[in-house]
């Protein structure tokens, strides 16, 4: 894994040299030899800070963020108890061991524990009990089992919600948001805690030491509790208030389906489409009119499709691609089942936070009080957002119900990574075939455009599109059975949708 790591290091040393260098030869082409010698003081007073007005780059986040991090065994709802040992047990093996009998304790100088007292690990009586302060006679100490305890303890009930399943102790309110509450094990003697600042290496160590907060190294046990709305895990759909009724178009809805071949199928521009309707059949439209038939349909197919989208099996995929809307990255969520290669679940978001990826989970799998006593794996890769959102969706349930294994990088570093990369292929196989329908876009003006594209595409992915593994058939047949033109297709997929 080493190896790995400092090949990927080298890569990026050698790439940041040759970007450097290509700038300094752009400069000297730009300037002569008496300016850039000029220039040259005016670089040295900004980068001593004498010179204002300028400002850097930020330096990268390191590559240990942890931002959405969790951790996955889920807290104790009750403080644990001690290990109870039976002290007649513990007697008799003890006498066993050393061959002498073990006698209750000699008092000596009239100190005495009082009767009602016993040994809170093993419940020995007060004749094998003695006090360990002397006049004090605050502690004893058990002469069988050796614990220290207190002869007049007063036990206080934790007012806490949560406690560590690592140490026992108690959680406390960390941070708290809008959607969640988190909890921490501020204990800096649990073992979690001390296996996580284990693994640190000395070049974390010393730059921890500069701020020991640092959400880069997160060590403590943390616990997530999410309390989200019905309406915050809606995935984005169409709206349906379009400015076009397909019912009151002047054009038929064969040239409806040809806007939808053209557009979807073939995933070409508003504006391409616009020009093989006139160049090939003599339909005159503008693209905006392309454009808000391909919405309407969006917003009559995007209800029909939610009912109909098949459910995941036993083992499913999980992934996110990359969107461009507006200029600025946003998200499209896909799971895929691995037997039925079917879209089962969709979602578009502007974050790769926790909300939309745990949206996704409940558009795919339903509610999760439907799925108890079942059992689903969901192949996903490693960023963090799916931890929170399989944590948050097995949260009060008796039994998880989803577990998600993780496919990271290119290569099998791992035995997970060998046994469930094929199933990771298939989402990924999916992106790029979504790629294929999103790239001559080059980027959205909109969000809604970008909902509709995608409402679209999960349409004609699961009932339109020819499939290689399936002797070029779609992955769902019944509903189009027989119709093999595209247009035609698409007519009868709106009137389904519109019964």
């Amino acid at each position: 894994m080493w190896h790995v790591i400092l090949a990927k290091t080298s890569n990026k040393e050698v790439l940041l040299k040759n970007s450097l260098d290509k700038l300094a030869k752009w400069l000297c082409r730009q300037l002569t030899c008496d300016e850039f010698a000029s220039i040259v003081p005016l670089f040295l007073e900004i980068l001593s800070g004498t010179r204002s007005g300028f400002e850097f780059k930020p330096e990268p986040k390191t590559e240990n963020y942890r931002k959405f991090l969790v951790d996955l065994p889920p807290p104790l709802s009750a403080p644990p108890s001690r290990a109870q040992v039976d002290w007649r047990e513990l007697k008799d093996a003890i006498e066993k061991q050393t061959g002498k009998l073990l006698k209750p304790v000699r008092r000596r100088g009239g100190f005495s524990v009082p009767e009602h007292c016993r040994c809170e690990r093993c419940n020995a009586p007060a004749d094998f009990l003695y006090l360990n302060d002397g006049q004090k006679g605050n502690q004893v100490r058990c002469k069988i089992c050796n614990h220290l305890g207190t002869t007049g303890r007063i036990r206080q009930r934790s007012g806490a919600k949560y406690f560590c399943p690592h140490c026992g102790s108690a959680l406390s309110v960390w941070k708290q948001s809008a959607h969640e509450t988190i909890y921490k094990c501020f204990s800096y003697k649990c073992p979690h805690y001390l296996t996580q600042e284990n693994r640190l290496t000395g070049e974390e160590r010393v730059k921890r030491q500069a701020q020991k907060f640092d959400p880069n190294y997160k060590l403590h046990y943390q616990y997530r509790e999410y309390y989200l709305k019905p309406e915050d895990l809606l995935c984005r759909r169409p709206e349906s208030s379009t400015n076009v009724d397909l019912r009151s178009i002047h054009n038929s809805h064969h040239v409806v389906g040809l806007v939808l071949t053209f557009f979807v199928n073939a995933g070409v521009s508003s504006r391409l489409t616009r020009d093989l309707l006139w160049g090939l059949f003599g339909i005159k439209l503008s693209h905006q009119t392309v454009i808000n038939y391909v919405n309407a349909a969006a917003a009559r197919i995007a209800p029909f499709l939610d009912a109909d989208l098949p459910k995941p099996g036993p083992i499913a995929a999980a992934d996110e691609t990359y969107l461009i809307v507006e200029n600025e990255w946003h998200y499209t969520w896909f799971i895929i089942d691995a037997a039925s290669r079917a879209i089962c679940g969709y979602n578009l978001s502007d974050t790769r936070g926790t909300v939309p990826a745990l949206a996704t989970l409940h558009d795919a799998y339903g509610k999760p009080e439907t799925n108890q006593g079942k059992q689903f794996i969901l192949v996903r890769d490693g960023l963090p957002s799916y931890d929170s959102a399989l944590l948050a969706y097995n949260q009060g349930l008796e039994a998880p119900v989803l577990t998600g294994p993780k496919v990271i990088g290119l290569e099998n570093l791992d035995e997970i990574s060998k046994e469930f990369r094929p199933y990771k292929q298939l989402v990924e196989r999916l992106n790029r075939t979504y790629k294929f329908h999103t790239r001559p876009r080059a980027g959205m003006k909109s969000m809604e455009g970008a909902t509709c594209l995608t409402t679209l595409f999960v349409a004609y992915y699961n009932y339109l599109r020819p499939h290689g593994g399936l002797k070029h058939s779609p992955l769902i047949r019944e509903p189009l059975q027989g119709i093999e033109r595209y247009p035609k297709q698409w007519e009868t997929l709106l009137a389904m949708a519109a019964a």
